[in-house]
């Protein structure tokens, strides 16, 4: 038996505040450079929950596909973040469709919580964040990279990094560019 994979931690230097870094870590179980994914199965969604307190019980194959999309819908939010635009109606149809699904309750302590229990549950705690994320103002510094699509925290003064890492991606696309542009010189 191999040991269980788990995600790169090389975006602890940009890892996010508080609890949108439950939101990043999310975004993050898919590694589409390297064609990895942590949560495809209902044992890897329910032990990924579970590491996280957000403990849901039985997870079924519907659950991880409904988990898979939200993520990869709120990773086009983080890229149209990125990018400085607004989000593609799509992606935002399908999470107004899924909060349908996991809602939430106003409490009088200051805060909203699950209405619901399980994977629905589960997404309603993400929602908050990401609604308290967007209330706030810190929502547009959660980022994904424009070269690996992996989700980043921007604490550039203005706002203004594009990629997860300037060691990883931002090397990788500025060599790439001269490589390219050397090239064009020869020729």
């Amino acid at each position: 038996m191999s040991p269980r994979r788990r995600p790169p931690q090389y975006d602890l230097p940009n890892a996010a505040p508080g609890s949108l870094r439950l939101v990043q870590l999310l975004l993050n179980t898919r590694d589409a450079e390297h064609g990895r994914e942590w949560i495809g199965t209902p044992k890897e969604l329910s032990a990924w929950l579970d590491e996280r307190g957000l403990s849901v019980g039985r997870v079924t194959a519907a659950d991880v596909r409904r988990v898979q999309a939200v993520r990869e819908a709120l990773r086009v939010l983080t890229i149209a973040n990125n990018e400085r635009r607004a989000a593609p109606a799509a992606a935002r149809a399908l999470l107004e469709r899924e909060s349908v699904r996991a809602p939430l309750r106003v409490t009088f302590d200051g805060g909203l919580e699950p209405a619901v229990e399980g994977v629905g549950g589960a997404l309603a705690r993400i929602f908050a964040t990401v609604h308290e994320a967007m209330r706030d103002g810190t929502w547009s510094r959660l980022k994904s990279c424009r070269n690996c699509h992996w989700a980043f925290w921007d604490s550039s003064k203005n706002r203004s990094a594009t990629w997860c890492s300037m060691e990883l991606c931002g090397n990788r696309l500025k060599t790439k560019r001269y490589r390219t542009r050397r090239a064009t010189r020869r020729v």
